[in-house]
């Protein structure tokens, strides 16, 4: 056939149309699609196995492993006789020499056979991991009922695990240890001189770990030139390949019992781990000979010819049956196969299986005859390298090649693969994975032939008749269809329904076929075609509309759900037929019943609100607004309905007015500036309205970018503003005039009281002579303090009416606090020694500067002072401390012992002119300034005035500066 002869690519276009959606155009345009298709699944296959090769998923380390199983049956028989031979406890040796385990009397006399037999070494592939129950030295301890002398005598044979170690001590001896499971105790591990160096990178991470050894009981362990662990790591398939060459126990690395046996072999002391790299290890130097290993240390066993070994019985042996020449300068690996005994594993050869000990031989001899598979774990990116190149190659050449061609050029790719892979193993022993390459080869080259088997499908489909493709295809279009497609002929019956005509009307298609369709329809048109079918039909027909209808039930004849039809002509031969397009609308009744019902909800709830609310579209037209957004407008109300453009809305508001545009300019900026606000701004605003009504506007952009506006209004809000701006400036101007007056009172008294003062002290003076009477002196004595005392009151009152003056203009210079507090003192000492007070001092000698005004820093100490001075009982002590705090703010306090002040009142001594009434203070000269002045002060320099007083006891005033005056 001609697909068989060409390739996809070549195959002549054709004009004829596909019933495949994605195959339709021009033939050879498709074709080319499906090879541009076929290469991208071509490509994407290469890059997904790629992945896996170097995620190496298990199904690839898998069929990597068969490979390698097949690659080493390729190897060249080894005809020389084997250095190693395996002593077996089968079955037979323990039916006739009794059951396991064996009294270890037996190995000793094994031992000694080997010896005399010239054995070259033993590697015991059996555990002696507890002391022989079956020595006389135990028995005459664990016997129950035996006489003195039997138990002596039984002590005098000794132990056979001391025999045993004896025997081991004549020849070089391999023993046996075992991984220990996590949990399970073990007996302390015998000390051995490290057996191991690493050369290159120390990193041996990828060796297998355990976490710790089961070794022989002592004195059996102790007695053997080396030890090596026996434990198999199962491969993913469950079959044994590689034998460990090394465990990582702790920090110490231990040899498998293979590797060990090598060492012993050669007579080597140590060996020497090959890192060459960061990949992992290459291999082991046992002296001259390199043993390879894959990365994790594993040891590839040639299992190909297992029979090269052989494998003597170990009562053969005892009984003398087996000649010496079988044994003489071999290594000997005794252990067991017993049924139930002995490991059993299955190799990667034909799925055969072997006893674990046999397997040990076999690697023993693997490593010794020099035949150890080499698996580099540079081959790993060599065969990457390899498909990718390959496949790459062949979704280059493989499109333009014929379909014949396509496995020829497959199976010729893969035998050179695999002719590379054996002739590398029998070169040099090397593990070349063919396989990887040869998957990728064959997947690619499949996914191409799919391609040409699906031109050639492509063209034999075409090659159908036009009627049939688009018959099925009109019929997979209507059937998927959601709406219900039926054809009627002129009688109204049905003669083609689909599946959604049955779900309709809820019974199956095929159970409207034949009947007629009216009786299945509800309403007046359903009736007309009931009564004249042809006639109702075709003036429908003639006059293309939707028809609204219901589907009646078919049990109760009521209506099920709300439909819709549209009536299409077709003429199909001879015949007339019409095609109805029903549709279920009963979820689109339900949706506009819904919508309605919350258009009705939202309305009223707009309408509820107390304030004006109008939502505006993206181009600026109204949607909808409530009734007090229509009030809000006054006549221009009447204009807010939905579709009104905001521009012909706010002329509409002019217009009611009374204002136009053209003749009033103020009117266009108006209108312009409300424009562009509208466009640009969404901040809130105030809006005043002609007749004095304010509104708070705030603005929100739609997620379609239209507008949410809403006017709240604030004209009770904004009459108690004026309202409360006009009393604040009514009192600021009486406190204005207050402060006047007290400074003109103050001024106009302070001047005659100084000429008062003044002639009072020159008549006590008596400069010009005597007064006659000494009473005269008294007396201006008398006028002279008492005028004295009314000036400091005057002063205080003068000082309180400039204390505004004074905050506006605070000084802020660098002060010394502790020389203000001594001129402080310094001026009130008199006053202090009058009332019989001491005045002490506790200040900080390291006390920074204050940065403060001078003038009012002295008041307020001055102040504080003399009102501790005033109200202390003789003979007290007023005490003023400085410091600085943890937040290095300066502190200053003033502490006294007089009447002190109850908690109630504490809020009120600071206020102007304020003094307590009683016996104690009645006395006590002021007008209640002092503090005041003190506050107010205080108070221009950001700081606080703290006053913890207790009636009868005293008071502590402190003052507390904030840091950022600290100098």
């Amino acid at each position: 056939m001609e697909g068989s002869r060409h390739s996809t690519l070549d195959s002549a276009g054709s004009e004829e149309r596909s019933d495949f959606p994605w195959l339709d155009g021009p033939e050879d345009g498709q074709l080319r699609r499906l090879i541009r298709q076929s290469r991208l699944i071509a490509g994407g296959l290469l890059i997904l196995l790629i992945l896996l090769r170097v995620l190496d998923v298990t199904p690839v380390q898998i069929v990597r492993l068969w490979g390698f199983d097949l690659l080493l049956q390729t190897r060249t028989t080894h005809t020389e006789a084997s250095p190693v031979v395996v002593v077996d406890v089968n079955d037979e040796s323990l039916a006739q020499l009794g059951q396991w385990p064996w009294p270890r009397i037996y190995y000793v006399e094994l031992i000694d056979r080997l010896r005399e037999a010239g054995a070259a070494m033993a590697v015991f592939d059996i555990l002696f991991s507890e002391p022989d129950r079956m020595s006389p030295e135990n028995l005459a301890v664990s016997l129950p009922g035996l006489s003195p002398d039997l138990r002596r005598n039984l002590s005098e044979l000794g132990s056979y695990d001391a025999a045993l170690a004896a025997a081991i001590q004549t020849i070089p001896t391999v023993n046996a240890a075992a991984a220990r499971t996590p949990g399970r105790p073990g007996a302390p591990a015998q000390a051995r001189p490290g057996r191991f160096a690493v050369h290159g990178y120390p990193d041996i991470e990828d060796l297998p770990g355990i976490s710790g050894l089961i070794e022989s009981v002592a004195p059996v362990g102790p007695a053997g030139v080396g030890e090596g662990i026996v434990n198999l790591l199962p491969e993913p398939d469950g079959a044994a390949r590689r034998a460990p060459a090394a465990f990582r126990v702790g920090e110490t690395i231990e040899p498998g019992l293979a590797l060990e046996a090598a060492r012993v072999a050669l007579g080597q002391s140590s060996m020497l781990l090959e890192v060459p790299s960061t990949l992992g290890m290459s291999g082991v130097s046992i002296g001259p000979l390199f043993v390879p290993t894959d990365s994790m240390g594993r040891i590839w066993i040639d299992t190909a010819n297992p029979e090269r070994v052989t494998t003597l019985a170990a009562h053969e042996i005892l009984q003398g049956n087996v000649p010496e020449a079988e044994l003489t300068g071999r290594i000997v690996v005794i252990g067991t196969s017993a049924s139930g005994i002995g490991e059993k594993v299955r190799t990667g050869m034909g799925n055969t299986v072997m006893s674990g000990l046999h397997l040990q031989a076999l690697a023993v001899d693997t490593i010794l005859t020099g035949r150890t598979p080499l698996r580099d774990r540079s081959f790993f990116v060599m065969e990457i390298a390899a498909a990718l190149l390959l496949g790459l190659l062949l979704i280059l050449l493989l499109p333009r090649t014929s379909l014949i061609w396509k496995p020829l050029t497959a199976l010729a790719a893969v035998a050179v693969m695999t002719t590379a892979s054996v002739a590398a193993y029998g070169a040099g022993g090397a593990l070349v994975d063919a396989s990887f390459p040869i998957i990728a080869l064959l997947l690619v080259t499949g996914n191409f032939a799919l391609a040409d088997f699906r031109g050639e499908i492509l063209r034999r489909r075409r090659n159908e008749t036009t009627l049939k493709q688009h018959d099925a295809y009109f019929r997979e279009v209507v059937n998927a269809s959601f709406d219900a497609i039926v054809t009627i002929g002129e009688n109204a019956k049905v003669r083609t329904a689909n599946r959604a005509a049955g779900q309709i009307f809820g019974i199956p298609a095929s159970e409207l076929i034949g009947h007629s369709i009216a009786g299945r329809l509800s309403g007046d048109w359903a009736r007309g075609l009931a009564a004249a079918p042809a006639d109702i039909l075709r003036q429908t027909a003639a006059e293309p509309t939707t028809i609204e209808t219901g589907i009646l039930d078919p049990e109760t004849s009521s209506v099920m759900r709300p439909t819709e039809i549209t009536l299409t002509e077709s003429i199909a031969g001879r015949d007339r037929v019409f095609v109805l397009v029903l549709r279920d609308i009963s979820d689109r009744k339900a949706a506009e019943e819904s919508a309605e019902r919350s258009s009705q909800r939202l309305r009223e709830g707009i309408d509820a609100i107390s304030d004006g609310f109008v939502l505006y579209s993206p181009d600026r037209h109204l949607i909808l607004c409530n009734d007090h957004f229509r009030k809000m407008l006054g006549n221009a109300g009447d204009a807010a309905v939905a579709g009104v453009e905001y521009t012909d809305l706010l002329k509409h508001y002019l217009v009611c007015r009374g204002v136009t545009l053209e003749e009033d300019e103020r009117a266009k900026v108006w209108l312009d500036d409300r424009r562009r606000h509208f466009a640009s701004s969404v901040e809130p605003y105030e809006l005043q309205t002609d007749d004095d009504q304010w509104f708070r506007v705030d603005k929100r952009r739609t997620a379609e970018g239209g507008m949410v506006c809403v006017y709240s209004n604030i004209t009770e809000l904004k009459q108690r503003a004026i309202e409360l701006k006009a009393a604040k400036e009514q009192a600021e101007l009486a406190s204005l005039a207050k402060s006047q007056f007290l400074a003109n009172m103050s001024h106009e008294l302070r001047t005659p009281l100084n000429a008062i003062i003044g002639f009072a002290d020159m008549m006590r003076g008596e400069p010009f002579g005597p007064l006659g009477n000494e009473r005269y002196v008294d007396y201006a004595s008398d006028i002279s303090d008492s005028g004295s005392r009314l000036l400091r009151m005057i002063e205080q009152i003068l000082e309180f009416a400039r204390l505004e003056k004074l905050q506006s203009r605070i000084e802020n210079s660098e002060i010394n606090l502790t020389e203000t507090i001594h001129a402080a003192v310094t001026d009130l000492t008199p006053a202090a020694q009058e009332h019989d007070i001491s005045v002490t001092l506790d200040l900080s000698e390291t006390l920074p500067a204050l940065r403060a005004d001078p003038q009012m820093l002295y008041q307020i100490v001055q102040n504080l002072l003399a009102n501790a001075v005033k109200f202390s009982a003789a003979g007290s002590v007023v005490t003023i401390r400085s410091r600085t705090d943890d937040e290095r703010r300066i502190v200053l306090s003033i502490q006294d012992s007089g009447i002190g002040i109850s908690p109630e009142l504490i809020e009120s001594i600071t206020q102007p002119f304020w003094q307590r009434p009683g016996a104690m203070t009645s006395s006590r000269e002021g007008v209640g300034l002092g503090l005041a002045i003190v506050k107010a002060h205080v108070e221009a320099h950001e700081a606080s005035m703290d006053v913890d007083s207790t009636p009868g006891q005293g008071t502590i005033v402190t003052i507390t500066f904030p840091a950022s005056r600290t100098v």
